[in-house]
């Protein structure tokens, strides 16, 4: 198995963190790391160090697709600067996703993408680049339940799926979407 090195930043269609959700854990195999939390990092001194990307501004979110680096409309990249932390798991490996309670009424698919940093990724920013390729994706089951409110609801809020187990060494950034 390979040894990827990986980044998390994290994408929902919401305005603001208030309504809606945020991963405030993630495990890479059998490492766990703190997600991005809005409501308590911005205040430490020194902030603390992240496996995500902060979520930019002061707790909102952008509304659009990739709320974590496009503006509204999709027009221009305004992310996040890149998570300072990586860590590492094998290819074939899975990746569980913590999220904090999302609203019923935000139902919809769980999508999942990578993309391949061509070097340092605690420098890179994918811009506008087309470098993301689809790992995963859930949406409404055999009895018409949404990935992202009733599944994601019975799995306690942990969202999982396996880094492909032929993947290439290197450093990828992961972008999930709900």
């Amino acid at each position: 198995m390979s040894a990827l090195a990986l980044a998390i930043t994290l994408f929902a269609a919401s305005t603001s963190v208030n309504a809606h959700g945020y991963v405030q854990e993630v495990t890479l195999g059998t490492t766990k790391y703190t997600g991005y939390l809005p409501y308590s990092d911005p205040y430490w001194n020194p902030t603390p160090q992240r496996i995500i990307r902060k979520i930019p501004g002061s707790g909102q979110l952008l509304h659009c697709l990739q709320c974590n680096g496009w503006s509204a409309g999709g027009s221009q990249y305004v992310g996040s600067a890149p998570a300072p932390l990586v860590g590492t798991v094998a290819a074939g490996s899975q990746v569980k996703l913590n999220w904090t309670t999302w609203p019923d009424s935000h139902s919809g698919p769980l999508i999942t993408y990578m993309a391949r940093a061509p070097s340092d990724i605690t420098k890179w920013n994918p811009g506008t680049s087309a470098v993301w390729f689809k790992v995963a994706e859930a949406g409404k089951d055999s009895s018409g339940r949404w990935a992202a409110t009733d599944n994601l609801k019975a799995s306690n809020s942990i969202y999982t799926f396996t880094i492909p187990p032929k993947l290439k060494a290197g450093q990828y950034i992961i972008r999930h979407e709900r």
